[in-house]
């Protein structure tokens, strides 16, 4: 019984010992390099990959670990002859087309759409190679993204795992009741998780970075050259034609706005004062008239 407690505390042991190896990713770089130097005593017998690399790590001597990606818009005198010169420039340099797709227009015209693995350290070659097959390029860019820190971290917590997980093994080999085996057997099925989730952002990592990506659009000379005859551009003519239309609607609409606003208000109130000014005027004449007239002469009838 004994015994028992004491493969119990144990077990607790590693379980706190695991969280604080989670933590490695956030490490200073003078304390994971004291952890690198702790690294062998800790995992098991053989070397690996990782303790190579973190011993180089602490050491100073690390590779850099680079992401390339590049994209280009190409414009091209025929798509299909271009795609098969793209195809065979990736396989030339060890690369492969991961991806291709293409849109047909009228004519027979048809633009493609083409995604490159080739090794990260024939990246800019092969960019300079598809940059010469163009007649032009539309668009052109380049970006990189350094993983060495997350490799390195990885690498690092792989072997604090694996180093759990040898000792879990024999924890387990120690055990002599069903409780204890079945406790530990579940700490070690949750470590052995964890290492395949490290070795496959590992791996994943190491493909990406010895592997760069290109994304290459090729176009085809008749569709990228603008509709032009004999130095007449319909498309522009017709841009002017629409913003003079705009323009023209643009002034009238503020022309009725200005005259329903501003002036319609402004001839009323002038129109009904020179209205009642013309009224008074033609009134204050009117009895003027009528008491200037003189009086009609009396008739003999009238005075018998």
């Amino acid at each position: 019984m004994k015994k028992h407690w004491m493969l119990v505390l144990m077990l607790v042991t590693l379980v706190l010992t695991s969280c604080g190896a989670k933590a490695v990713e956030q490490m200073t770089d003078a304390t994971w390099e004291e952890g690198a130097a702790r690294a062998p005593s800790m995992a098991a017998p053989q070397e690996s990959k990782a303790v190579d690399y973190a011993e180089n790590s602490a050491a100073g001597d690390i590779t850099p670990m680079i992401i390339y990606n590049g994209s280009l818009n190409l414009v091209v005198l025929d798509s299909a002859k271009a795609q098969e010169d793209v195809q065979q420039l990736a396989e030339e340099f060890k690369g492969y087309v991961m991806a291709s797709e293409s849109y047909r227009y009228e004519q027979d015209l048809i633009t493609i759409n083409m995604t490159l693995r080739v090794p990260a350290e024939q990246f800019n070659e092969v960019m300079s190679r598809l940059r010469k097959m163009a007649l032009s390029v539309d668009h052109d860019s380049v970006s990189s993204e350094n993983v060495t820190q997350e490799y390195v971290d990885l690498e690092s917590r792989l072997t604090a795992l694996e180093a759990k997980a040898a000792r879990l093994e024999e924890l387990m080999e120690q055990a002599e009741d069903t409780e204890a085996v079945l406790a530990v057997y579940r700490e070690l099925s949750a470590t052995q998780q964890e290492i395949e989730q490290v070795k496959g952002r590992m791996q994943y990592l190491e493909r990406s970075a010895s592997m760069a990506t290109i994304t290459v659009t090729l176009t085809p000379d008749a569709l990228s050259r603008p509709v032009e005859v004999a130095g007449w551009r319909p498309q522009g003519t017709a841009k002017r034609a629409v913003e003079a239309m705009l323009s023209a609607m643009q002034f009238l609409g503020d022309a009725f706005i200005w005259i329903l606003i501003f002036v319609v208000p402004i001839v009323a109130v002038i129109g009904g004062v020179i209205y009642l000014i013309i009224k008074l005027l033609s009134r204050l004449f009117g009895r003027r008239k009528r008491s200037r007239q003189p009086a009609a002469p009396v008739t003999p009838a009238e005075s018998k």
